[in-house]
């Protein structure tokens, strides 16, 4: 009996091994980049979304100005120009000032920028080619240091205050990731620092020139730290709603063609305050221009996806990624499916896999909603899928094999009695 199954279990230990293989080969090479971070957004039926529900309400030094109005890219950097200039008189620590994706070489826009820099408290805000067009679902951009690369704003013609704005979120996912200091100038090769960061400095009056390196797998600025995941990216999730998130906004008048500000009505309401109250609110504060016709797409704002970047900075509240057990999981599973799959029925084991995959997914959800910590199960429900579909297929064929190899001799040794049978009957009659 024993040489009959050696067969099968030798299918067994082959078939087990091509999973482990395919598996860890997906892992590795990151095969499934349109599938991964997906599983927290399982959720988002029971949580809601957009992300204005069951969030945290918070105070933190950043507000924004949105930008409204159908207006040129030249319109814009007046306005920026303006607010910049009206916002160093309250007395704002640092203002960001996104500019448009195309490069502006018009005279107008030139002279906008330099008189915007000139306030002293700016900081140009260049768009990173990973979030500028609004990319496939499948398109894991972030995942490709080799487009890490933006242009200097001015082509290198001076030395200037500017960054990359770099967080971004996927459609409906709740994780915004941003990339702190992995960029490169496009020329030079010189590091670039995401535009939070140099507003970080600017806040804790730290110099624009002094150095700082990550360490230990997070950057430290003033007392606060960005933690760094080994990919080099920042996660955090939307979870901050932000007491006050702007006090006025900018509006082109179309028929006069004059800049206005208004009161913000995020409280339902018109304030009454004069103008001058309302600017004073900015000081001391960091402040980051909210324009629409910056990207492609308006939901998320800029604004928004960097008010959870400070309310993560502020409250010390990023999330960690966890992908060191992929290996463990994947080793251990393929075993556990291997022992059971060739002890029990095909039955069981088909709903071992089901049931696993169920768990999995609720695990992962559990551990970012309820710890902040980033598990994504996809690398690890491949061997379980694979391990529930093929491994009864295998023992389904084996025991065929083995049943027919059992039926062949059984036939074989039935021949070999009968002829023996006929023979002692010819030798009695004889």
């Amino acid at each position: 009996m024993l040489n009959t199954r050696t067969p099968l279990i030798l299918r067994y230990f082959i078939w087990s091994m091509l999973i482990f293989a395919v598996s860890m080969g997906l892992w590795g090479f990151h095969a499934l980049r349109s599938l991964e971070l997906k599983t927290p957004s399982s959720s988002l039926p029971l949580r809601g979304f957009p992300a204005y529900r069951n969030l945290k309400e918070l105070e933190m030094p950043f507000l924004s100005i949105p930008v409204y109005g159908i207006v040129s890219e030249e319109r814009y950097l007046e306005i920026a120009r303006d607010a910049v200039h009206h916002l160093k008189k309250a007395g704002a620590k640092t203002v960001i000032v996104p500019l448009p994706q195309s490069a502006l070489f018009t005279t107008k826009a030139q002279k906008s920028i330099d008189e915007i820099l000139k306030d002293s408290i700016a900081i140009l805000g260049v768009q990173s080619p990973l979030t500028s067009t609004y990319p496939p679902y499948a398109d894991r951009r972030f995942d490709r240091r080799s487009l890490w690369w933006v242009e200097h704003p001015l082509h290198n013609q001076r030395k200037i205050p500017w960054g990359v704005v770099s967080a971004y979120s996927e459609f409906m996912s709740p994780v915004v990731r941003f990339i702190p200091t992995g960029f490169r100038e496009g020329k030079m090769g010189a590091p670039v620092s995401d535009v939070a960061v140099l507003a970080l400095r600017r806040y804790f009056d730290i110099p624009d020139d002094a150095d700082i390196q990550p360490y230990a797998s997070r950057l430290q600025i003033g007392s606060f730290a960005i933690p760094l995941a080994k990919d080099g990216i920042s996660y955090l999730r939307y979870a901050f709603r932000p007491k006050v998130q702007s006090v006025l906004v900018a509006n082109l008048d179309q028929f006069s063609d004059s800049i206005h500000y208004y009161p913000d009505w995020s409280s339902g309401k018109p304030s009454t305050e004069p103008m001058e109250k309302i600017w004073a609110k900015h000081q001391g504060k960091i402040v980051m221009l909210d324009w629409y016709g910056i990207r492609q797409y308006q939901w998320p704002s800029q604004g928004w996806m960097y008010t959870q970047v400070f309310g993560a900075v502020f409250h010390r509240s990023f999330l960690s990624v966890h992908s060191e057990w992929n290996v463990l999981l994947i080793t251990t599973f393929v075993l556990l499916f291997s022992v059971f799959s060739y002890s029990m029925r095909n039955g069981l084991t088909v709903l071992l896999s089901f049931v696993l995959v169920v768990a999995m997914v609720i695990v992962s959800v559990w551990l970012f909603d309820s710890h902040n910590v980033i598990f994504d199960p996809i690398y690890v429900l491949v061997p379980i899928l694979l391990c529930g579909f093929v491994l009864p297929i295998v023992k389904t064929s084996g025991e065929k094999k083995i049943a027919e190899a059992t039926i062949k001799s059984l036939e074989e040794e039935n021949r070999r009695l009968l002829e023996l049978q006929r023979r002692s009957t010819h030798d009695v009659h004889f």
